[in-house]
């Protein structure tokens, strides 16, 4: 049972369900007391110990039935499954060979499942942690069962002359191997899951915006979301401290020293962190656009951690799009923002020029000015005196563009023109390079008391 047990945990796990060392210890307990013989009562019980919320209790259901799906009941047979591994003697070779030569023939469904499962324990199935070692896993239960021995026999009976029970064998390992192909799409779903979902965001995190595949988009925001949840409580905790201070020691002992050294009065260092007012201005030009809706669900999820966003989108003019988040879902948003503003050429000096004519309220000494694009101005007028007056007026100006840095300032890009108005500037060509800007962009907002 202790096998059964902890390939169990480890299947659970990767469903998601946190599992503590004493709760893993209570469902051991309860496991042994309510036994394999009542399959609702061990689900129930085991549920009562490991799921601790309904979205929990949902998928401990899943897992439960994925794992006992196949498993069979009795006691008897799981003290089976779970006999120790080891290397065989020459004779339970041929024993076990000649067993599984009369479960094919005779296409005994139960006898094979026991066979699988305890070759899947020999191979320790239960360390597979993600999609693609499924075919290494499979070779190593084919290995299990027995699968050269299997071949060799096959191949002896057509050599002599023994076509027909070669045949039939041959039919009972198609059979065989589609049962096996079965029984590991199963044991994937069971322990890959959170690694598997770990290791895809990851990858997520880490691609091109523009490489990923529109069928990700809609889990890429989700993880968007999800990335802004965790800035903003990040910032939340730092405020706390900031608030709170830490101890002057400097301070602290030169005011008491008229007190013979005794600490009459402490003094504190405390910072002030300000909810940034950031003003966010981003192309959506067909070259950039992947990035600009993910800068922005990403600035909008952020919402609590800011003072106040105002937005702005341009391709062949400028567009305020701040009301279309205002109004509409953020499904609708993202794309109504995006097409809001007119397409033609990237013109940035125009850019800046319809800033300080149309908008010049939105920038204030307590303004953070987000900037996202790639800077190329098809060779016009980079308008730097506008952008100059637009940071003057500003708290800071952060640039971000998707493009590599080595490519900044080549063909008609004017970033290194546009570089020293800004406080900060960062390559945001991935979701992990986004997040690490706004959480650069939120610890500037730290400012001495």
């Amino acid at each position: 049972m202790q096998q059964t047990f902890e390939r169990f945990i480890q299947a659970v796990r990767a469903a998601e369900i946190r599992v503590s060392v004493s709760e893993a210890l209570e469902a051991h307990a309860a496991m042994a007391l309510l036994g394999f013989e009542d399959r609702q009562r061990l689900k129930d019980g085991l549920g009562a110990v490991l799921a601790k919320s309904a979205a929990e209790k949902g998928r401990f259901e899943q897992c439960f039935e994925r794992f006992f799906r196949a498993a069979p009941a009795s006691s008897a047979v799981t003290s089976d499954l779970e006999a120790a591994p080891g290397l065989p003697t020459e004779a339970e070779v041929e024993s076990q060979a000649e067993g599984l030569e009369r479960v094919l023939l005779e296409r005994d469904a139960l006898a094979l499942q026991q066979a699988v499962q305890r070759a899947a324990a020999g191979a320790d199935i239960a360390a597979m942690r993600m999609v693609s070692q499924r075919g290494v896993f499979m070779q190593r239960i084919m290995r299990q069962l027995g699968m050269a021995e299997l071949n060799g026999r096959i191949e002896a009976l057509a050599q002599g002359g023994r076509r027909e029970e070669a045949a039939a064998l041959r039919a009972g390992r198609s059979w065989m191997l589609n049962e096996l192909k079965a029984y590991m799409r199963q044991q994937v779903e069971l322990y890959t899951g959170a690694a598997g979902k770990s290791l895809r965001e990851a990858a997520l995190r880490d691609r091109p915006l523009a490489q990923i595949d529109p069928a990700d988009h809609a889990r890429l925001r989700e993880l968007v979301q999800q990335l802004a949840r965790r800035l903003a409580s990040v910032h939340a905790r730092r405020a706390l401290r900031a608030n709170r201070g830490v101890l002057d020691v400097r301070r602290t002992l030169r005011h008491n020293m008229g007190h013979g050294g005794d600490i009459a009065t402490l003094h504190w260092r405390r910072s002030r962190i300000d909810r940034p007012r950031v003003v966010a201005i981003c192309d959506v030009s067909r070259s950039v656009a992947d990035y600009s809706q993910f800068l922005l669900l990403f600035l909008y999820s952020l919402s609590d951690a800011l003072s106040r966003l105002r937005s702005f989108t341009f391709c062949g003019d400028v567009a305020e799009v701040t009301e279309i988040f205002a109004r509409q879902p953020m499904a609708e948003a993202l794309p109504a923002a995006q097409a809001a503003a007119p397409i033609g050429s990237t013109d940035y000096g125009q850019l800046w020029q319809t800033l300080t004519e149309r908008h010049l309220d939105a920038f204030t000494p307590r303004t953070t000015v987000l900037i996202l694009g790639d800077a190329r101005n098809n060779h016009l007028d980079p308008g730097a005196g506008a952008l100059k007056l637009l940071r003057q007026r500003s708290r800071e100006l952060i640039w971000l563009n998707p493009e590599a840095e080595l490519d900044w300032g080549t063909g008609d890009s004017e970033m290194e023109r546009y570089r020293p108005f800004c406080e900060l500037v960062r390559q945001a060509g991935t979701l992990a390079q986004l997040e690490q800007a706004l959480d650069e962009m939120l610890k500037r907002s730290l400012r001495a008391a």
